[in-house]
């Protein structure tokens, strides 16, 4: 729960985080990434799902068939240390034993439980190979294509250029500092009023359309800047009744209406211009991959196919899913299109983010979208009233020269449902990596989609 504003609780689906704090160290990942760019090829004109079927494409090898742990093959050249996708979830903690005399266990403390994920959404699982090609550093996009480097090939690199990848880079933020979400409770673009708690947990949207925002720059797809209209919660389009006290939306002429609320590329607001609302509701409620029949990365319907009001947020997994959706086109194979999921627990967490960082931020110009405790991030600090909330962030900057070594994020959570002292609209948030790994592995952080 957020301690000034008891109402806006903020959500984020995910996994089990481990409570270890794991010290950064960049250096680690910078040691024996020469520049070196000799003894590879690339091909921008690689497809995802030749990528995904182990194929040759234009020319450059793939892996043959690996198996679980093997790193045969991957980098015969180049030192980078291939980040672990493959960690193993660590066994549950037991629960409390109780008490003699007693009939029911100690109260719940720390986040809600976290409902099951919607069974209207089916995943398709990446295979081992995609993944192991993914973790080496070699899918990778460059000239507005997906493509595959060469085994030999450094992919701490430019993979036109062959130079090392800067120590340290932000991308441009001069429009996406500006997506902020909308509160839950006020006036949509065409002046009608609405009153929807979800709206206070669209931070799974909020970043992943931050991180889509640069592949329209880069792939000209999809429509992040321009994308407007009505969006409405979709438990009707998802098949469930609508919720009991929930949402409501009011025309200009006072009449009710279940028109949702009517959102535009950029809508002037409370002394700002604020971008994407569009496509973050569209996001949240609308995106449909291939084989979901309930729209949208928020969960609107539990485990029970139950309606939930508010929603929860977004597990890691539909953002991930959402991500590789709209960044492929709506591609066939769009599941193996770029984007995998890092968990907590991964035991070699800091080496692997500030890597994850380097190859998205520093070679690829994307964000890195993370799943973190607001109670370690800067912004959301107050005290002994700082929350330990599911939150979702996108990782835009780092710089491994800074003493200490920080990145750099971007919060779409704005001053409406966060009014902390350290956090403002359109503000550009830096943060120690260390203090970034203690965020993912604390008691609400889940990991990284990168």
């Amino acid at each position: 729960m957020v301690a000034s504003l008891p109402s806006r609780r903020r959500g984020l689906v995910g996994g089990v985080a481990i409570l270890a704090v794991i010290a950064i160290a960049a250096a680690a990942v910078l040691a024996g990434s020469g520049a070196g760019g000799g003894g590879y090829s690339f091909s921008a004109s690689a497809s995802a799902s030749a990528i995904a079927a182990g194929t040759s494409v234009g020319g450059v090898d793939t892996p043959g068939q690996l198996t679980p742990g093997s790193t045969a093959s991957l980098s015969p050249v180049s030192s980078f240390q291939p980040i672990d996708m493959f960690a193993p979830e660590p066994t549950p903690t037991p629960a409390p034993t109780l008490r003699p005399g007693t009939t029911s266990r100690p109260a719940r403390t720390g986040p809600p439980p976290i409902p099951l994920v919607d069974p209207g959404r089916d995943i398709p699982d990446q295979s081992f190979d995609w993944l192991t090609l993914k973790a080496a550093g070699r899918i990778v996009l460059s000239n507005g294509q997906i493509g595959l480097l060469d085994p030999a090939a450094d992919p701490l690199a430019n993979p036109v250029t062959g130079q090392a990848l800067p120590a340290a880079r932000r991308l441009d933020v001069s429009w996406t500092r500006w997506i902020v979400e909308p509160p839950a409770s006020g006036s949509d673009a065409k002046g009608n009023t609405y009153h929807d708690l979800t709206y206070w947990n669209l931070c799974g949207p909020g970043a992943t359309t931050v991180a889509l925002y640069y592949w329209q720059q880069l792939t000209g797809h999809p429509n992040v800047t321009g994308t407007a209209g009505y969006f409405l919660d979709p438990y009707a389009a998802a098949g469930v009744a609508w919720p009991s006290g929930g949402p409501t939306f009011t025309s200009p002429n006072g009449k009710a209406e279940h028109l949702g609320t009517y959102w535009s590329g950029s809508v002037k607001v409370s002394g700002f211009t604020a971008h994407a609302r569009g496509y973050i509701l569209y996001m949240a409620m609308a995106v449909l991959p291939a084989g979901w029949t309930s729209p949208g990365i928020d969960i609107f319907v539990g485990g029970t196919g139950k309606p939930l009001y508010p929603t929860r947020g977004s597990p890691q997994s539909d953002m991930q899913a959402g991500l590789n959706w709209e960044a492929s086109g709506h591609a066939a194979d769009w599941a193996q299109t770029y984007y995998a999921t890092v968990h907590s627990w991964d035991p070699t967490l800091a080496r692997d983010l500030t890597a994850a960082v380097m190859l998205d931020v520093g070679r690829d110009g994307v964000p890195v979208v993370a799943a973190v405790d607001t109670f370690d991030l800067p912004n959301w600090q107050a005290g002994s009233k700082t929350p330990h909330t599911r939150h979702a962030i996108s990782i835009v900057g780092y710089d491994n020269t800074a003493n200490p070594p920080t990145f750099t994020y971007l919060d779409t959570c704005g001053r409406s449902c966060n009014s902390r002292g350290g956090n403002q609209n359109g503000q550009i948030h830096v943060i120690s990596q260390a203090q970034m790994v203690k965020a993912l592995t604390d008691g609400s952080g889940m990991g990284f989609v990168w």
